[in-house]
């Protein structure tokens, strides 16, 4: 059971290895991966993810509002 009174330290997730590692350690313990580069490609390809999401959704759009003409 946990220490009453105890704050638990902040970890940082490795995106390479998804385990948690202290935040003042430069690479992961477990993996070895450079935390700042694993996490600048994350971001990066989350941004992506939200890109190709976003032209979806308007591609959807557009196609719906092409039906609703075809219709008419």
């Amino acid at each position: 059971m946990a220490e009453q009174g105890r704050v638990a330290p902040r970890l940082r997730l490795c995106r390479g290895c998804r385990q948690f590692v202290v935040p003042d350690r430069p690479d992961c313990r477990f993996c070895g991966g450079d935390l700042d580069l694993l996490e600048e490609d994350y971001e990066a390809r989350q941004a992506a993810v939200r890109e190709a999401a976003d032209d979806l959704r308007r591609a959807m759009e557009r196609h719906k509002g092409m039906a609703g003409r075809r219709r008419s």
